[in-house]
């Protein structure tokens, strides 16, 4: 858990639903609405709102005793004044338009002096007071430029300006009614202030002054003494102090505030570069890790959350960030030796995407230069099957699996769904030989394999044992609940070979690139995609079909019920069986589904999944729920029948597994998928027997049905772009749709 608190301020980028929802999620520990930027009737309507999209508090910031540009009127807001011109400031209520422009506040005349130096909007614009006329103020033009509506003035001498606003009370009646509890007091001058607040709550509020004037600063361990904690806005404090001091002062605030014990947050430019885009540069981090180790017990994310483009990722990385700090300075990564350190730095961030399993990836490459003769080695000659598990192993997809099993832990699997460490595992990982090969097999020591496909040596294996299966037709009974040799893993299992190889297979780094697919992605790339895009939800989806209206609907719904970051989409594209669709013809169908903007609003990260189908009904759900976690999703979709086969396994048995097992990732149950001729629409409600009828299946089995028989797939079945895909490639050869 973070020790520092995160507070966003809100406003048109992030006042929805989903974005707070997340923003929550992603580690806000106060929403701020700043009136100054806020009409006040739709004050309470906002906080309801708010209110309801999170349990996190929801607080007014004040207009306080600050001078502004009000409203000005026309196209632009905004009046462009010239060096050395003469310009008219106004009261509020006398401006009706024109070259006037406004203030804030109804007699300017009795506030302003003649003589007074303003800067307009962070020293854009400065104007001298040269004349006084009833309510109206005369300036020459210093340095011209754009004015702007609701723009702070920063004087050079103290105003007589009240401590509240008009809009400030009424927000107050309003908080009070709603039982707002924090309350950031802008421009605090004096601990007076604080005590005034105070009254208008009839119970206790939490009040966090803000210190951003000359007379907040100068008053300020009195301030601390009464208030519950000090927000230093570094942007209008830097209109008192000059800009070359405001890192001074602020050290200095919080040196202050620390002898009170009063709690200091900072706000302004942490990641201004976020206005414009997704990621922060590496200056500001740099700022807000010096913030951090000088105390400050929080960050304000002011204008990079209420309009910027990318209010999530603003939180986000704000919270990473926090969290890398007190990885770092707070805990033991500091006492490290330098290798560990080096390690640590060279890593990913891993706070936000879930822990691969069992707590760290597996990834075992071998560099030719550290094999001492690979010539001399015995070459075992090895199926796509068996390749492609010497892959995954090695490169983390079966994490924290390094070595192909003995019988010892095989049978722990089997008896326990555990590994013999005690992380959960419910999938035997066999090298399977036939005793034909035994005798020529080393006992121990490395082995190269050599891809039967390719003909290439392309990984080593360090044997640790060789072992006899001596009762396959009980392994194969507790492994698959059945030993019917008609069940198609009954059948592969008893005919592989009665023998295992246990041992810690090594990818040879050079060759890697040759036992890649173009679009396959390894846990380290996926999870370096996922940090590069911010995204920390993620859903997995395990499939051997092209997308159909039911798959589409679950996911869809899957995103729209966790409001996750992305989809990642990973369809097995290793050995298949005959009348299988093609991994290029799934792969291909995906991309243009995702290319169209099929999940929209939400992302989508499509990859091929070597590996093949065990037929291991429920046991094989979870090995494919656990891959996922190992790739970065924490959210993993279990349909009916998931990696079901015929009628050996209950059509719920895939997901009821998940009940006694915790593997660490949250799993999405979704019911079968019909179609409602009555309805017009796609349902898994099937409780009202007056459309039983009218439901018809959704399925890949169908979806073959219709390509073999050449019929256009209707539109309840299929996206029509996708079924194009389907019907261009089967023209073309029936062998790039399905396997031979």
């Amino acid at each position: 858990m973070k020790n520092k608190k995160i507070i966003a301020t809100l406003g048109p980028s992030s006042l929805k639903s989903n974005v707070i929802k997340k923003m929550d999620l992603y580690g806000v520990d106060i929403f701020r609405i700043n009136l100054s930027h806020t009409d006040i009737e739709h004050f309470e309507s906002i906080i309801k709102k708010v209110q309801s999209w999170t349990s996190k508090p929801v607080c007014p910031d004040t207009e306080g005793a600050q001078l502004r540009t009000g409203v000005i009127k026309g196209k632009k807001s905004t009046i462009k004044i010239e060096n050395h011109n003469i310009i008219e400031f106004v009261g509020s209520s006398d401006y009706s338009g024109g070259n006037k422009i406004p203030l804030s506040v109804k007699s300017p005349d009795k506030i302003l002096q003649i003589g007074n130096v303003l800067k307009i909007d962070f020293n854009d614009v400065m104007v001298q007071v040269v004349e006084i006329n009833k309510n109206r103020v005369f300036c020459r033009v210093i340095s011209g430029g754009i004015i702007g509506t609701n723009k702070a003035i920063h004087i050079d001498e103290n105003l007589l300006l009240p401590n509240f606003t008009e809009k400030d009370k009424q927000a107050f009646k309003i908080s009070n009614k709603l039982g707002l509890n924090t309350v950031f007091l802008s421009f605090c001058s004096n601990a007076n202030d604080v005590i005034e607040l105070r009254k208008f709550f009839n119970y206790e509020i939490k009040i966090i002054a803000k210190i951003e004037s000359t007379m907040g600063l100068l008053n300020l361990e009195e301030i601390c003494t009464v208030s519950d904690g000090i927000l230093i806005d570094r942007g209008d404090l830097s209109r008192a102090v000059p800009i070359e001091k405001v890192a001074f002062a602020q050290k200095f605030i919080l040196n202050i505030a620390k002898i009170s014990s009063t709690p200091v947050y900072v706000a302004t430019n942490l990641m201004e570069s976020m206005l414009e885009k997704s990621k922060p540069t590496a200056a500001e981090i740099s700022d807000i890790i010096t913030t951090l180790e000088n105390g400050s017990a929080g960050l304000v994310l002011a204008a990079e959350t209420a309009i910027g483009k990318y209010p999530i990722d603003c939180v986000r990385i704000m919270l990473t960030i926090i969290n890398e700090f007190d990885k770092f300075i707070n805990r033991s990564v500091y006492t490290k030796t330098e290798s560990k350190i080096t390690e640590y730095l060279l890593s990913l961030p891993s706070d936000r995407i879930i822990i691969p399993h069992g707590g760290a990836l597996v990834q075992q490459h071998i560099n030719n230069k550290n094999i001492t003769d690979l010539k001399k080695l015995f070459c075992l000659k090895v199926n796509e099957k068996v390749a492609s598990d010497v892959i995954q192993i090695a490169e983390g997809v079966y994490s924290p699996i390094k070595s192909f099993m003995n019988i010892n832990e095989l049978q722990s699997v089997l008896d326990k769904n555990k590994l013999s460490d005690g992380n959960i595992w419910t999938l035997p990982i066999l090298f399977q030989i036939k005793e034909k090969n035994v005798n020529s097999l080393p006992s121990e020591g490395l082995i190269a394999l050599k891809r039967e496909l390719t003909g290439a040596i392309f990984a080593l294996l360090e044997v640790h044992t060789i072992q006899k299966l001596n009762n396959p037709l009980n392994i194969a009974k507790q492994w698959f609940g059945t030993d019917d040799i008609n069940h198609p893993g009954v059948t592969h299992f008893l005919n592989d070979g009665d023998y295992i190889l246990s041992g810690k297979p090594y990818l040879i780094a050079e060759k890697k690139h040759e036992n890649i697919s173009s679009f396959e992605l390894t846990p380290h790339q996926t999870r370096s995609i996922f940090d590069n895009n911010s995204w920390h939800n993620i859903i997995g989806f395990h499939t051997r079909n092209v997308i159909h209206s039911g798959h589409e609907y679950i996911q869809k719904k899957a995103l729209e019920i966790t409001n996750a970051d992305a989809i990642f989409i990973s369809p097995v594209t290793g050995v298949k069986k005959k009348n299988d669709f093609t991994a290029d013809l799934i792969h291909n169908c995906y991309e243009k589904f995702i290319q169209n903007g099929g999940y929209k609003p939400y992302s989508a990260l499509l990859s091929s999944f070597n590996t093949y189908s065990r037929y291991s009904g429920p046991r094989e759900a979870v090995f494919t729920a656990i891959c996922r976690k190992n790739f970065g999703c924490n959210y993993f979709i279990v349909g009916r029948d998931h990696t079901g086969v015929n009628n050996y396994y209950s059509s719920d048995a895939s997901q009821k597994i998940f009940d006694s097992l915790n593997v660490g990732i949250k799993i999405l149950a979704f019911d079968q998928i019909k179609y409602c001729k009555k309805r017009d629409k796609l349902t898994s409600d099937f409780k009202d027997k007056k459309y039983n009828s009218s439901h018809v299946d959704i399925s890949g089995t169908i979806i073959r049905d219709y390509i073999h028989r050449r019929k256009k797939i209707p539109e309840y079945l299929m996206n029509q772009d996708v079924y194009k895909v389907i019907k261009d490639m089967y023209e073309k050869d029936p062998g790039l749709v399905f396997t031979k």
